[in-house]
């Protein structure tokens, strides 16, 4: 069995990250409403739990996430949102499109516009703003598509397939 220990190893510090800012929050709520200090707490226990499946997985001798669908899927119908990128300045960069999870204060995924072939970045350009919902196909399905929520014409962004073990994990 080959272990991916690089990825082992990020994974281990990101769920480490995580639970240290859990304990942070849960222990420091006075500063917080604790309405929305509640809210980041399940937020960051969902992270902690899915990269605890994540490093099971991986320690089993399991494959890297597929960058794309992979990501779609752990955000299955939360609410996201597309957004321009920025510099190290903090500039807005027209060229870097970022797919921003709402429900998780997380990114699902960045697309450069001079690195995508078969026009992927022009097709998530033209929902710029736009509230965007990652959706399969059917219960057991494979395929995760991105869908808009604001267009009634054309909702499917893109389509593709996750990873046979997403699932498993």
């Amino acid at each position: 069995m080959d272990l991916d220990t690089e990825e082992i190893k990020l994974s281990e510090k990101l769920q480490k990250m995580y639970q240290e800012f859990l304990i942070y929050v849960e222990q420091e709520n006075v500063e917080f409403d604790r309405t929305e200090s509640k809210k980041l707490e399940l937020k960051l226990e969902e992270k902690i739990y899915w990269l605890k499946r994540y490093l099971i997985h991986l320690e089993k001798g399991g494959k890297r996430i597929k960058a794309g669908p992979d990501y779609w899927a752990q955000h299955e119908n939360h609410k996201l949102i597309v957004e321009h990128g920025e510099d190290e300045q903090g500039n807005i960069e027209k060229d870097i499109l970022f797919l921003w999870c709402v429900t998780c204060s997380d990114i699902v995924s960045s697309h450069v516009k001079k690195s995508y072939k078969n026009k992927e970045f022009e097709k998530i350009e033209n929902h710029l703003g736009h509230e965007i919902k990652p959706v399969r196909k059917s219960h057991n399905s494979k395929t995760i598509c991105l869908t808009c929520d604001n267009c009634q014409k054309n909702k499917v962004i893109l389509c593709s397939d996750i990873s046979d073990w997403f699932d498993e994990i």
